[in-house]
């Protein structure tokens, strides 16, 4: 039988770690929003992660054309996207914000394929579909009724805005990795895209206060995003955008079980089912991979 290549088993396990760390995203935005603006949380958050790798150094510093390539994942990445996610989060229910932020999955699929000329094999398209089957399940519970899409409109448009920049994020970040590495392209696009919105919070005197009460959470969320940042990235090098996202796609999972533990919400035996179908999914993509 042959092997899946080391290289593609890490991407895999990198991307399955993102997953995990971003599941706990939705549950610490949700805490930080009851006393903390969007954008503050966006420019702190991001600028102190990119901060964390300053001592890291690549090999290779970009030059004049890659400068433009690494601002554009600054800008989209760290800056556009988070702002548009937590907006969206504040202005619309929970449900609706969990089904509108996997469609960043579809996105990243279509720039993929359409823009950076990305291909999967036909038997793994059809194992997807598994993966985006379980995804509705687990996020509309199949309870069509509840997924009010009119309800907050603004902040459903603003999450599904927040996908779209993402999904051009993933495959930027995907070719500036391949040559200076996902430390240093995370590094600079936090640093960059944090440092942006705290300039353009600073410039109209808009409020940083952050109250001590919850700095501890503030620095755990730092982490944690700069941790999913920094894995999602170096999954995207190994595997490929698709694949990465794809594997991405179980973090409904466990952002359901922190969701459970952190938020005491419910969870049913169809969540259950989705997410049973999505882990086959992935586990059929993976060993595809051999054939």
């Amino acid at each position: 039988m042959t092997q899946v290549p080391s290289k593609a088993r890490l991407g895999y396990l990198y991307a399955l770690g993102s997953a995990v760390t971003s599941g706990l995203i939705p549950v610490f935005s949700k805490l930080l929003l009851v006393n903390v603006k969007p954008l503050t949380i966006s420019a702190l958050v991001f600028l102190v992660g990119g901060l964390i790798l300053i001592p890291y150094r690549p090999k290779e510093l970009p030059g004049r054309r890659s400068v433009g390539w690494m601002v554009a994942t600054g800008l989209l990445g760290a800056a556009l996207a988070p702002a548009l996610y937590l907006y969206g989060v504040n202005q619309t229910s929970a449900i609706n914000a969990a089904l509108l932020t996997n469609a960043e999955v579809f996105f990243t699929a279509v720039l993929a394929f359409l823009v950076f000329k990305e291909r999967l094999k036909r038997k793994q398209l059809l194992e997807s579909i598994l993966v985006v089957a379980g995804i509705v399940v687990v996020s509309t519970d199949l309870d069509f009724s509840s997924v009010q899409l009119l309800h907050g409109l603004t902040g459903n448009l603003l999450v599904l805005g927040s996908g779209i920049v993402w999904a051009l994020d993933n495959n930027l970040s995907r070719i500036t990795s391949q040559r200076f590495g996902p430390i240093f392209v995370s590094k600079f696009r936090n640093i960059f895209g944090g440092g942006l919105l705290l300039g353009f919070l600073v410039a109209t005197s808009a409020s940083l206060t952050v109250p001590a009460s919850v700095l501890p959470l503030l620095l755990l969320y730092t982490a944690d995003i700069a941790l999913a940042t920094l894995t999602f990235t170096a999954a995207l090098v190994r595997i490929g955008a698709v694949r990465a996202l794809l594997v991405f796609s179980t973090t409904s999972i466990f952002g359901s079980l922190f969701a459970v533990a952190g938020l005491g919400e419910t969870i049913t035996l169809i969540q259950v089912s989705g997410g049973a179908l999505i882990l086959l999914g992935v586990y059929l993509i993976h060993k595809s991979e051999g054939v």
